[in-house]
């Protein structure tokens, strides 16, 4: 294998290596790219997410992340008619009175940005989402552009133009580490004894991230955190074309799920992995022994839910789906180069947001490796930001749990 044609070694073929290897194709580096994972493409985590893409957030730099990942869903699909299962449903941000302050930040922030969105009264929000209680909120915004997708279907589109533009994918490839020489990134020396040669490598590994970045005195700021959520039985009252709610009080989210309903809450005390101790496999990997099925977390957040969604008290749950999410305790995710050792880039801690800032991430991750003027300021995403920290530590891992407890809806 040639260093000129294959220079460029992604680890990780989850939504983030998919999207970066797309990226690199746009700009001509296709040819240059290969992807490896000792797993199949987006089995892990990103088949695992409930799919949201919202670019309703305060942060300039994120709204932009996700902002392009709307771009590139709307470009896979009238460029090339790629199908990720897109529905442009809008999203509600629903809250009681004392929610007004937040939801006109919110909504100021956005309008300021170009992102639609506006008041509504109850009348209208009922008639999106019948299922709510009236009793239970106040005040209603919505916006209009925000969609939730199949995250397979996105990735496997991102993977599928990045491979006709030239990038290569082998899978069933572990990558046991990064090598490099006076500061310079040299390639991947696989679990095999392969030592495959690189100018450029770029870490999405995902909740594995940190096995390979520690090593090297560059550990990551982030812990894989249970991410979970629920899936109802179907019923008449849950509307195909309904919008994704956001209850903020409760920090609890819904979205219509084949004639089912689809929602999560936020736990207060989350469960978090050593990534140390994940399995390579995680079908059937359990986060929390005393709970391997959330029955305990959904306990905790029912009556919060049921205030709003009455009819869960009478719906029966046909699903659970779990699965490690990245958390950083600065709500940041890692996105960048490392200066430490040229050539080394990481995309990871998507702080539960993956889908949503893909295609962005991915384009930064392009920018950089190009030479390019990255189109966000990335400062706040800097993998160096926290190179004192010990990301092992069950203590910092409880901070990074903490961070998903306290994560605010969109």
């Amino acid at each position: 294998m040639s260093t000129v044609q294959r220079d460029i070694v992604i680890i990780g073929c989850g939504i983030f290596g998919a999207a970066i290897a797309w990226a690199l194709g746009r700009r001509g580096m296709g040819h240059r790219v290969l992807i490896v994972d000792r797993q199949p493409a987006g089995s892990g985590a990103t088949s695992r997410a409930a799919g949201l893409v919202t670019q309703v957030r305060t942060d300039p730099a994120l709204q932009a992340l996700a902002g392009e990942t709307l771009a590139a869903i709307a470009s896979l699909k009238s460029h090339f008619d790629e199908d990720v299962g897109c529905h442009a449903v809008g999203a509600l941000h629903i809250g009681t009175l004392a929610q007004r302050p937040a939801l006109e930040a919110m909504l100021a922030v956005c309008t300021a940005a170009g992102i639609q969105g506006q008041w509504q009264d109850k009348r209208q929000v009922l008639n999106q989402a019948p299922w709510l209680d009236a009793g239970a909120f106040d005040l209603a915004t919505f916006f209009p552009d925000e969609c939730y997708v199949d995250p397979y279907l996105l990735s496997s589109a991102y993977l599928r133009r990045a491979q006709q533009m030239g990038a290569v994918l082998r899978l069933g490839t572990g990558v046991a580490q990064i090598t490099h020489d006076a500061g310079v990134v040299t390639g991947v020396a696989l679990n095999d004894g392969t030592v495959l040669p690189a100018r450029t490598v770029v870490n999405a590994a995902g909740a594995w991230s940190n096995l390979l970045s520690a090593p090297l005195g560059l550990p990551l700021p982030m812990a894989p955190v249970r991410s979970q959520y629920w899936i109802t039985e179907r019923a008449s009252e849950f509307s195909p074309t309904g919008p994704i709610v956001f209850m903020t009080d409760i920090r609890a989210y819904a979205r219509p799920e084949v004639g089912a309903l689809l929602f999560g809450a936020r736990e207060s005390a989350p469960a978090v992995a050593d990534p140390r101790e994940l399995p390579e496999e995680l079908q059937g990997y359990v986060f929390d022994a005393a709970d391997p099925h959330g029955w305990a977390n959904l306990a905790q957040a029912f009556d919060s839910l049921a205030r709003y969604f009455p009819g869960i008290e009478r719906t029966g749950i046909a699903h659970y789906i779990t699965g490690p999410s990245n958390y950083t305790p600065d709500g940041q995710p890692i996105v960048g180069a490392f200066a430490a050792i040229s050539g080394l880039l990481v995309a990871s801690g998507c702080n539960g947001s993956g889908i949503t800032y893909s295609a962005g991430v991915g384009r930064l991750i392009a920018e950089l490796i190009g030479g390019e003027t990255p189109f966000v300021n990335a400062s706040r995403m800097d993998p160096a930001r926290a190179l004192h920290i010990d990301p092992f530590d069950p203590a910092f891992l409880q901070a990074c749990a903490h961070a998903r407890a306290t994560k605010s809806t969109g």
